[in-house]
């Protein structure tokens, strides 16, 4: 059975999704629209407490994107994405959505990786940076020149990697379906 809520979230997430597909962003009317139904519905079908639940989740869900938006991880729609399906489906709902999307995150950029054939260098490339990474930790413990140079091989050959850009709102639209078909399974997630 396919509740309002429900109903509303698949919109909020199949639109998302197509714009970050289409014009890799998420537009403010889809995100803000999201956040204000889903302030809105969960006030009128739950009164007071439907409402303090409402901006609980859409505050979660911001928090949920904040730091990796911060870091320059995602864009700023994937992060009031999950502001408004936190208002509309409240705090846990977002909490395990992302835990799915990211798994759908990571599959779709395994997907891209093995399409573009770059899956080898990439690989290489994070190893090259973990290697980087240790060399750095142990020239901090204690000075070696042996590890120096070590450190300097490493560094060169770490240093062009490229960011691979997916259309996260995607991932996020993904990881919402997978929590409502898991929670239709009797999977009580939330």
């Amino acid at each position: 059975m396919v509740t309002a809520n429900n109903a509303l979230l698949l919109m909020l997430v199949a639109a998302s999704g197509f714009f970050d597909l289409k014009e890799r962003k998420i537009p403010n009317k889809i995100t803000f629209t999201g956040i204000l139904i889903g302030i809105l519905f969960n006030s009128i079908t739950g009164g007071w407490t439907g409402l303090l639940q409402s901006i609980i989740g859409m505050f979660a869900g911001l928090a949920i994107f904040f730091i990796p938006f911060v870091m320059g991880g995602m864009g700023a729609g994937d992060v009031k994405l999950m502001g408004a399906i936190g208002a509309l489906m409240g705090w846990r709902f977002s909490l395990i959505t992302a835990l799915y999307s990211a798994i759908v995150g990571g599959i779709m950029v395994l997907l891209h990786l093995l399409y573009t054939g770059k899956l080898r260098e990439t690989l290489k490339k994070m190893l090259y940076t973990l290697i980087n990474f240790l060399l750095q930790f142990a020239i901090r413990l204690g000075y070696n020149e042996t590890v120096c140079k070590a450190y300097e091989k490493f560094s060169r050959n770490g240093h062009d990697y490229k960011k691979i850009y997916i259309p996260y709102g995607v991932a996020i639209a993904g990881g919402a379906v997978l929590v409502l078909i898991a929670y239709k399974n009797g999977y009580p997630i939330f």
